[in-house]
């Protein structure tokens, strides 16, 4: 047993009521669609606690993050067992600056704690 085992539960259960539904989505394989391209299948949905935040000027400047990424968080408890958030990954997410307009934005980076009770996502 660890010091880390239930700190995601014992997150989400004191957090989750200030996190708003967001979901994550998690593209399939890809087959041709005979004209060149391609089609994702067996994208899978996982609905999760979110809050859309911005960076700091200092952490833009100091890592390179670009002016229109968003941090996305996620409370690592809320989606299911197994499933972590990845770079290729789409996450859904209430924004602030659109009125809580449901908001789709493709995973850039991930960052998280030993724990995995909270994901840090750069969203674009």
């Amino acid at each position: 047993m660890s010091i880390l085992d239930g700190v995601a539960a014992e997150a989400l259960e004191d957090f989750g009521d200030d996190f708003e539904d967001g979901m994550l989505t998690i593209p399939g394989g890809r087959v041709s669609d005979n004209q060149g391209g391609w089609i994702n299948t067996n994208t899978a949905y996982h609905p999760c606690k979110v809050l859309l935040t911005d960076y700091s000027d200092y952490r833009r400047q100091a890592l390179g993050i670009p002016a229109t990424d968003r941090q996305v968080l996620v409370l690592g408890a809320s989606l299911p067992s197994g499933i972590i958030p990845a770079a290729g990954h789409k996450i859904t997410a209430p924004d602030p600056a659109k009125g809580l307009l449901s908001t789709t934005f493709n995973v850039i980076a991930k960052t998280g704690d030993p724990a995995a009770a909270l994901y840090k996502l750069q969203a674009r």
